[in-house]
């Protein structure tokens, strides 16, 4: 996505001061909002080695609550002022990244998928609120169902009904966030349960949807793409907006096949060589390829309430994988060996390009890595903290990657 000048200077601003980061060189990582004497141990861990571009330049203790799930990374907001935290028992809590700031919880239980890790929020690009979904009960062929219904969570803790989206297959069951402007791929009729519709004749169907207006910009029924008739569930989602304002959605449908949707063409079933159950991926910041990431682990048992195990056994192979999107060729491949068990996280690509960044086994623990995208060589490591399930990102302007997790957040700037 291009962003201009002037919202690049805004955005970067933002950042800057959210952050606590000056213009100026900091001798040693910032602290802020977190107490106490024995960080030490961690911020030695988040220097990036060896020298390169990322410099480790602040620590930040998000105010989320104490004892709040740490199932879902935080996320924050693309002005970095602002964090969501979603728990899925709890609810969702939206607030200021400083202490003592406004801070409001919609205590309600809200979509989410437990087992894949995903739940359908994300910030609008203006960081003024987040936009996602909520159950409503709907009547379909005389009986009432749960539906999904878009909604704005403001950051004054209101929460704002967007216009219902509507397909005559079936309710809205899913949805997977394009950007930040309300753009989404819909699912009408792909969950559904037993005897409904009456004699099961359900016709599961995708979209592209405006959610801000309740528009179907485009739709497709899965059974009209014969590659898809045994494909079970939608297992994950990735997308990018293209220089000229289009969408290109990678959808990953289990056990097997990978659907690229270019906006305004059809989609079609792409090769690749990977399985998609439980594979994180992303794709490029031009759409043209996808970072593929393996979960390469030990094996071995795992044992319960202190009985002793024998050592997990080193597995070697791939850790990561650039594949063009079209082809399913493999760009290059990044291989390695896990001492121990592990399991990858979600990649972040940074919007100039130029960088990845990936979680990977290091030695018997696992490492956050800047990666070359054009050669997937390792260029800079640090310690993966063991705050919780690690979300990865870039500042829109590529200046900054940020590590989060739990009630935590790091900060890197990054020298081009």
């Amino acid at each position: 996505m291009k962003y201009a000048p002037s919202v690049v200077s805004f955005v970067m601003g933002a950042v800057i001061a959210a952050f606590g980061v000056d213009e100026a060189a900091i001798a040693a990582p910032e602290r802020i909002g977190c107490y106490g004497d024995n960080w030490g141990p961690t911020l030695e861990m988040l220097e990036p080695t060896p020298t390169g571009p990322l410099t480790f330049k602040t620590l930040r203790c998000l105010p989320i609550p104490e004892g709040w799930p740490r199932i879902i990374p935080p996320s924050v907001s693309p002005n970095a002022h602002f964090v969501a935290a979603f728990g899925f028992s709890k609810g969702f809590w939206l607030g200021d990244v400083t202490r003592g700031g406004r801070a409001n919880t919609t205590t309600e239980r809200l979509p989410g998928d437990l087992l894949s890790r995903t739940v359908p929020f994300a910030w609008l690009d203006d960081s003024s609120a987040v936009i996602g979904v909520k159950h409503e009960i709907t009547v379909l062929s005389g009986s009432a169902r749960g539906t999904l219904r878009p909604y704005l969570f403001a950051l004054d803790g209101s929460q704002i009904k967007l216009s219902e989206l509507v397909h005559p297959n079936g309710p809205l069951d899913e949805i997977y966030w394009i950007g930040g402007s309300g753009l989404a791929l819909a699912g009408f009729g792909t969950k559904g349960i037993f005897g409904e519709p009456e004699l099961g004749d359900r016709k599961p169907t995708l979209a592209l949807v405006d959610a801000r207006t309740g528009t179907i910009l485009q739709s497709v029924e899965k059974d009209s793409i014969p590659e898809l008739s045994d494909q079970k569930i939608i297992q994950a989602v990735t997308s990018r907006i293209d220089a000229f304002g289009k969408a290109h959605v990678l959808i990953a449908w289990a056990p097997d096949k990978w659907l690229l949707w270019v906006q305004g063409q059809s989609p079609r079933v792409v090769p690749s060589a990977s399985t998609t159950w439980l594979t994180p991926f992303a794709l490029s910041s031009d759409a043209s390829s996808v970072l593929i990431m393996a979960n390469l682990s030990a094996t071995g048992s795992i044992c319960e309430f202190g009985a002793a195990c024998p050592p997990p056994t080193p597995q070697s192979g791939t850790i990561a994988e650039l594949r063009d999107v079209a082809t399913g060729q493999v760009k290059w491949t990044l291989s390695g060996t896990a001492l121990n068990f592990s399991q990858s996280a979600a990649p972040a690509v940074s919007p100039n390009g130029r960088y990845g960044l990936i979680s990977l086994p290091d030695g018997k623990s696992s490492a956050i890595a800047l990666i070359s995208m054009d050669t997937g060589k390792v260029i800079q490591k640090f310690q993966q903290p063991g705050w919780g399930p690690i979300g990865l990102s870039f500042s829109p302007d590529s200046k900054f990657a940020v590590v989060a997790a739990g009630t935590t957040m790091a900060a890197f700037a990054i020298d081009k």
